[in-house]
């Protein structure tokens, strides 16, 4: 079993804040704080969201491919986490156990995201919910490698392009659009939380002249628009209850 490295690609750095926004988001759509419900954080990488769920009171899974190297400091400081080496489809968590997942990043860089989809809707109880976000194909940027359009092309001719101008960052991710996303979340009751998310920049820490006027677009025009955003934040309630 070979450890991966103790940080994740992009930092440690705000994974406090990130937890909070998805705790924040998770309330508001489900009417209740949350604090007393089983999450589970799937591919939780590090294990630090995780950590910083659990900081709250709630009992946290988190799951991921790879054992990290400070799991255990995390779950020795956090009694209430518990993280595992598993995935979607090898993993030990019973159907309907879980009334929170968070799937945050992740859909891009699995080999089945239809297989990881329904391995959350198998989870989470009836009536249970997801935190479910991850980048957009039709945004011109590549997140991951930071290049223009590069993602658009053949995947060959792309990771030949990145290497022969000396690019630091792998294309190792497979984005949807708005349109395949909610193909494969059909499942799910399926609600765009962008509008949220953009109408109330103050509360999610963006402040600023810009995120000031982004507040002021009418949700309707976000709602119609999020097709070209950079990401999608989408909140999913297992029907049943």
């Amino acid at each position: 079993m070979n450890e991966v490295s103790d940080k994740p690609r992009w930092g440690n750095d705000g994974r406090a804040r990130k937890a909070a926004v998805m705790q924040q988001i998770l309330a508001h759509f489900a009417g209740s704080d949350l604090h007393d419900a089983r999450w589970l954080d799937v591919g939780c990488g590090s294990g630090n969201i995780a950590a910083a769920l659990a900081a709250h009171g709630a009992e946290v899974t988190g799951l991921d491919p790879e054992p990290w190297p400070q799991w255990p400091e995390l779950m020795q400081a956090h009694r209430n986490l518990r993280l595992i080496q598993g995935s979607y489809d090898a993993h030990p968590l019973e159907a309907g156990s879980i009334d929170v997942v968070v799937c945050n990043q992740v859909y891009e860089h699995v080999p089945d995201p239809v297989r990881l989809i329904g391995f959350i809707h198998e989870v989470l109880r009836p009536g249970g919910i997801a935190y479910f976000a991850g980048p957009n194909l039709l945004f011109p940027v590549e997140p991951h490698c930071l290049w223009p359009f590069v993602h658009w092309l053949p995947r060959r001719l792309a990771i030949r392009l990145l290497r022969t101008c000396g690019s630091q960052h792998p294309l190792d991710a497979y984005s949807a659009t708005y349109w395949t996303l909610r193909r494969w979340l059909a499942g799910f009751e399926v609600t765009n939380a962008l509008p949220y998310l953009l109408g109330h920049p103050a509360d999610f820490g963006r402040r600023g002249a810009l995120w000031t006027c982004v507040g002021w677009l009418p949700k309707g025009v976000v709602q119609a628009m999020t097709f070209l955003s950079p990401g999608f934040v989408f909140v999913l309630k297992k029907p049943g209850r």
